[in-house]
Parts: C-alpha cells; sequence; structure tokens
C-alpha cells in the first residue's frame, strides 16, 4: 500500500546533503595526511613473536620465567615522540623513529601474583631488545663490586646480549654512581651516542648492575628540561581550558537534573525511556570494559593478590559503565518535553525506533542527513587543519596502532565509544540545552552558539598548539549540528555523532592487513549505516512511507514548562504536635554525661606517631627565616613570589613497619616511632625552609626548634 513520498524540495534538499557528503569524503581522502600526518611504525614481528623473543631473551640471561604470568602492550615513549616533532620536523622524526632510536615498543613483562621478583623486556617492531628490567628484593643478597668490574659486567651485557657495538657510545663517567644495598651493591652506567643530537637532545643507553648481575638496561632520548617545562606550560593551558568549561558543564547538567525533577513532580516526564537506554549504554560500556581482559595484566601490582585484582577491575569497569549511563539518564527526563514542546512537528522520542518509527519518512530523511553531516565533518576537519597547521599550528601525530586490535571483539570499543559520546553529548548540548536557551533567551543564534561552544572546548585538553584550536573547530560543526537538530531532529545529529566517533576505530580495523579486523571494521560501519538501509528497503517495499502523523510530538499534549508549581485547591488543616521542653533535671542528666564523656576522651586518649610535635614558630617566621637563608646565598627573595606551607614527609609504610616490629600497634610501638622521629634522638632529622624553583617556600614537619 502506498504511503507518504517525499516532496521536490525534499528530495532536493536531500540530494545537496548527499553531495556534500561525497565532496567530504573525496577531500578528506585526498588531504587526510597532509592534515594529520602519521607515524607509521614499521611492525617487521607480530605481538605473539615479540612476546617470544622476550621470553627468549630473559631465559637466555639465565632467568627461569615458567609459571609466571605474561602482559603485553605496544608503549610509546611520547615525551621523546612530541619532542622530535617539534624540534626536528615530521619528515625527520619519522626518519629518526623508524631507523635510528627506538622511541616504540612492546612492553612484555614476566611475573607471580604476591612475588616481588618479576621481569619486563621491550622489543622494538623490529624484533631487537631494547629494554630490560629486572626487579628483585631490596634485601637479596648479592656481590659488593668496585665500579671497574661492574662496568665490564655492564659492557660485556651491551655486547653480547644487546648486540650495540660500544664503538659508537661515549662512556659518560660522571653519571655512574653506586647505591649500597643491605646485602649488596648495586651500580648505574650510562653511555651516550656518539656524535648524535637532535637538537639538544643526546640518545643514550642505561646499564643497571644488581651485585654481579645485570637489574635493567634503556634506550632514552635524553630531552632537555628546558623544553619539558615549556610543553608542561602548553598543556597546563589545555588542561586550564577544559577545567574551566568542565565547570560550565556540570552546571549545565545540574540545571537539566533540576528541571527534569521540577517536570517529574509535574507529571511531565518519562523515566522508563531514559532508564532502559542508561541499561543499555550500561552494558555496552561494561562489555568494552571485559573485552579489555587481555591488557588488564600489565597494570596489576604484585603487593595485592590477583583475585583482589581482578575484582577491582570488574567493580571499575562496571562503575565507570554506571556512572557514565546516569549522565544520559538524568538528562533525558528534563530534556524530552523541551523537544516535545519546541518541535511538535518531530517524532516522539520514545516512538523513533519502534516499527514504524523506522518506516517513517523522517527517521529517513534524518539517517541520510546525519550519514552525510559525517561526511561532510571529516572533510571539513581535514580542511580545518591544512589551514590550520600551514598558519603555524600543532598537533603531535598519530601512530598507526591501537591497542584496541588486541581485544577479542574490537568492534565494541568503537560501538561503545561511539553510543556514548553521541547520547550524552547529544542529549545533553542539543536535546536539552538548545531548546532550553531558546525559551528562556528568546534568541534561536544563542540557542545555537552557546551550547555548541560549551560542547567543544570540553575537548580542549589534547595537546595541540594553540590551545584553543580545538574548541574553535569542534564549536564551528557544533553550530552546524545545532540547526541540523531545529530542521530534521535529534535523531538526525545521534546518528551524525555515532558515526564521527566510531569511524575512528573503525577505520583503523578496516585499514589493517587482518581479515578478522577488516570483518570488525565492517561491523562497525555497518551499525552506522543500518538505520538508513533499513527505512531505504522499507521504502521500496512498500513504495511509500509509514503514516507518523500520531508518532508526532503533536500527538501528545504540549507539556507545560512553566516551573511554577500549582497550588492544591483546598489545604487540608495538619495534625499539629505539642512540643514538650525538656525538663530541669533531664538538662541536668544530659550535661553530666556529656562532662563525663569529654573528662575520659581526655584521659583516655591514645598515643599517637607525633605528640612530641611542638610547633614554636609560625608562617610568617618561616618566611623571614626564607628570606635570610636566600639573601645569604646572593638570591634576592623580592624576585620570587613565595607560598609556605606545612609539608608532612611522614612515610606511613616506614611508620607502618615500624608498628609491626614493636608488638603491633601497642602504645610502645607509637612511642618508640616518636622518639626515633624526636629532634633529641636524631638530629639529621631537622627541618629546613626551602624556596624551591616553583617558587614555593616550604617547611617541613620536623622539629621547629631546628628552623
Amino acid at each position: 500500500m502506498a504511503g507518504e513520498r517525499l516532496t521536490g524540495s525534499e528530495k532536493r534538499a536531500l540530494l545537496l546533503w548527499v553531495a556534500a557528503g561525497i565532496v567530504g569524503l573525496f577531500f578528506a581522502y585526498k588531504y587526510f595526511f597532509q592534515a594529520f600526518p602519521e607515524a607509521s611504525v614499521n611492525f617487521q614481528i607480530s605481538r605473539e613473536e615479540a612476546l617470544s623473543r622476550a621470553q627468549k631473551f630473559v631465559t637466555g640471561l639465565g632467568e627461569n620465567v615458567s609459571g609466571y604470568k605474561s602482559s603485553i602492550i605496544f608503549d610509546v615513549d611520547e615525551d621523546a615522540k612530541v619532542y622530535l616533532e617539534r624540534q626536528v620536523g615530521l619528515r625527520e622524526a619519522n626518519r629518526l623513529m623508524s631507523s635510528e632510536l627506538n622511541i616504540w615498543y612492546w612492553d612484555v613483562r614476566f611475573f607471580k601474583p604476591l612475588q616481588e621478583e618479576e621481569f619486563e623486556a621491550r622489543v622494538s617492531p623490529a624484533g631487537q631488545i631494547v629494554g630490560y628490567d629486572h626487579k628483585i628484593q631490596e634485601a637479596r643478597a648479592g656481590a659488593n663490586l668496585e665500579r671497574a668490574a661492574a662496568q665490564s659486567v655492564a659492557e660485556n651485557f651491551i655486547s653480547a646480549k644487546l648486540g650495540v657495538n660500544l664503538r659508537g657510545w661515549d662512556a659518560l663517567p660522571d653519571e655512574a654512581n653506586s647505591k649500597k644495598k643491605p646485602n649488596r651493591t648495586d651500580w648505574a652506567f650510562t653511555w651516550e651516542k656518539h656524535g648524535f643530537r637532535a637538537k639538544d637532545a643526546p640518545y643514550r643507553l642505561q646499564v643497571t648492575v644488581q651485585g654481579d648481575r645485570v637489574g635493567g638496561s634503556e634506550e632514552i632520548l635524553k630531552v632537555p628540561e628546558t623544553w619539558q617545562r615549556s610543553y608542561q606550560r602548553l598543556r597546563s593551558t589545555n588542561d586550564t581550558l577544559t577545567l574551566a568549561f568542565s565547570v560550565l558543564y556540570i552546571a549545565l547538567l545540574v540545571l537539566a537534573v533540576w528541571f527534569g525533577i521540577k517536570l517529574t513532580l509535574q507529571g511531565q516526564t518519562r523515566w522508563r525511556g531514559a532508564i532502559l537506554l542508561g541499561l543499555l549504554v550500561a552494558a555496552l560500556l561494561f562489555l568494552q570494559g571485559l573485552n579489555d581482559w587481555p591488557l588488564w595484566s600489565a597494570s596489576y601490582d604484585t603487593r595485592v593478590s590477583y583475585s583482589t585484582f581482578l575484582a577491582g577491575k570488574l567493580g571499575n569497569a562496571l562503575l565507570f559503565a554506571v556512572l557514565s549511563a546516569l549522565t544520559i539518564t538524568i538528562v533525558l527526563p528534563g530534556a524530552e518535553p523541551l523537544y516535545r514542546s519546541c518541535w511538535p512537528e518531530r517524532l516522539r522520542l520514545s516512538k523513533t525506533f519502534t516499527l514504524r518509527g523506522l518506516r517513517s519518512k523522517e527517521f529517513f530523511s534524518a539517517a541520510v542527513v546525519g550519514l552525510s553531516l559525517a561526511a561532510v565533518h571529516i572533510g571539513y576537519v581535514v580542511g580545518f587543519y591544512v589551514v590550520a597547521n600551514w598558519l603555524g599550528a600543532w598537533a603531535p601525530q598519530e601512530v598507526n596502532y591501537q591497542e584496541s586490535v588486541n581485544t577479542l571483539f574490537p568492534w565494541i570499543s568503537a560501538a561503545a565509544i561511539g553510543l556514548l559520546a553521541a547520547t550524552n553529548e547529544e542529549f545533553t548540548f542539543r536535546l536539552f540545552a538548545v531548546p532550553f536557551f531558546e525559551k528562556f533567551t528568546t534568541s534561536r543564534w544563542l540557542a545555537v552558539i552557546v551550547p555548541a561552544f560549551l560542547w567543544s572546548f570540553l575537548h580542549s585538553n589534547y595537546p595541540q598548539e594553540p590551545a584553543y584550536i580545538r574548541g574553535i573547530e569542534i564549536g564551528l560543526i557544533g553550530m552546524v549540528a545545532g540547526l541540523v537538530m531545529m530542521r530534521w531532529g535529534i535523531l538526525a545529529t545521534l546518528i551524525w555523532h555515532y558515526t564521527v566517533d566510531a569511524s575512528l576505530v573503525g577505520l583503523f580495523l578496516l585499514r589493517s592487513n587482518s581479515l578478522y579486523f577488516k570483518v570488525s571494521g565492517v561491523v562497525v560501519a555497518a551499525a552506522a549505516v543500518a538505520p538508513l538501509l533499513f527505512a531505504g528497503i522499507s521504502y521500496l517495499a512498500r513504495g511509500g512511507f509509514e503514516a507518523d502523523e500520531d508518532l508526532r510530538n503533536s500527538a501528545t499534549p504540549r507539556p507545560d514548562l512553566d516551573l511554577a508549581m500549582a497550588q492544591p485547591s483546598s489545604v487540608s488543616a495538619a495534625a499539629t504536635r505539642r512540643y514538650d521542653a525538656l525538663a530541669p533535671e533531664m538538662i541536668a542528666f544530659l550535661a553530666v554525661c556529656l562532662l563525663a564523656g569529654a573528662l575520659v576522651s581526655w584521659r583516655l586518649k591514645p598515643e599517637s606517631i607525633g605528640d612530641y610535635l611542638k610547633l614554636s614558630v609560625n608562617a610568617k617566621t618561616v618566611r623571614t627565616k626564607a628570606d635570610q637563608i636566600l639573601r645569604g646565598r646572593g638570591v634576592d627573595p623580592s624576585s620570587f613570589k613565595c607560598a609556605v606551607i606545612f609539608a608532612d614527609i611522614v612515610d606511613p609504610f616506614t611508620n607502618e613497619f615500624l608498628l609491626m616490629t614493636n608488638k603491633c600497634r601497642e602504645p610502645s610501638g607509637r612511642r618508640a616511632i616518636s622518639a626515633i622521629a624526636s629532634p633529641k634522638s636524631t638530629p639529621s632529622n631537622s627541618s629546613r625552609t626551602v624556596r624551591s624553583s616553583r617558587c614555593n617556600t616550604k617547611s617541613r614537619k620536623t622539629p621547629p626548634e631546628l628552623h
């Protein structure tokens, strides 16, 4: 039976969207890597081969890792990578990282639960061992070698085990140091690659010797501290912008919840759909957490039991899923009545994904516009950063690898990220914020612009320069999304947002060489295209769209958005209850009990660690003393900003050890710790006031008499 059809103007509008999407995809395909240079890692070995080589290397050192659990993740020295990109340029940085420097590697770990000893090996994408670490007990017995003998052990390891020719490296005698352990002496030695400098950064090889055995080795690019500080300032600007707009986001979230509660009290909200959607999102996010199971062991702390660790991981995954889903559930009841009131001609949210809703003309149009907008968005972002890079903007290049490929079902990550981002952000910044600002400011432009930039600057913590560039990029597309929602409904922006976010993982899977990954990428893409395919096939089979007059917002009573609570027509007389004051005898009895309790608490107060501490100076005196010290060393304190804090440098693990060795928490144990820390017994623990390079003056929590 023939149903509704697209009008001529609707067809032209959709065709224009499709054409714009095709142009966007073509532009993105042609200029993507010019806008977003990619550090292409040449993987010559697989993840499984890297694990095998690490195990063979550790075994070759005479160690036995049979019975050990293992974990493997791909890691990058991010500081070194960013330094090279910014200081020597992308082309030279990629050349160095692919041929001369080991910046990225497989990090393989062998461990046993509740055992301190463990092994770690780093394997380059080419299959070479580029790092090693053997963690042992502090008190393990070993040799006490002299410097020359220990250095010989290190050099033999470098040549025989790492296969490095030391003729191309210069030893740094001043960097050599020893550390006396209870039953052995450990040494550390450093070599520097001869004639190499990446701007001001040398490349170093460090080896540690534990007793007479090698305990670790590491290759690092020694990034200058001045550059690290400047980069931290850049990142702090990114984080500050994000923090400022996070406060505004929380305020908007609270406003949405308050609005929803008010409307709920008036009986104008529907919670069932919000709860069901929240449960769906929570379930998918929890599955994503479980899907990361192969990566969990990399962060396991051997001081806790493995079962406790797994329980904690499961709990964290569940907590993240529930809290994330709540940000959707609590916003929707306040947003849906606003949407219903402002756009009565749109499909009701509760009917959108019903069978009839899927067959409607609005659903088909929204799916076409949403997918086309996603394609336009990708092309827009590429064009934006082509121009931004030409003007001097900067962003670190991506690495052509994602840990999601090491999970059982890589598509789950894409689906979960896409669904969470689409529902959480579209419901908050489009479904709620746009009609809310339009209603209470009476300005359509403010309703589009304000939510767009509130949303966009939440993404400012990406490492980009200038810090505001991400906010501008996303804010502009956010304005387009607001206009699209006004014209084609919230479904169009939901499909757009899901498609863009899911494609970040999906495209990577499609580009891989694995058939399974390609199939996973197709699953991600199919989830985005499925609504349009269903609506299109239904249209062809039925010869038209489903009539949707009874599915629209106008088919239900228009919500009253006047938040003034209706007064009841009649007020029943509330039963009164007489208050009887306490009798004087009872007041006297309670006062005696209070005094007796205070006296008992004072007399029975347990002895605590630090009772010896008696402060005899205040912050002002400490600052004066610090100024005198600086002047005595030829430094003008007036050129610094000053902050005086009272710092607690007590080590809780040391205290716990002392308590356990003094009859497990008896008063004598606490008394012994106080005696050890007392200035009368340990003059070396005297405190000092410090004006640090960060312009802080600190008063240490140690005997103030020695300030």
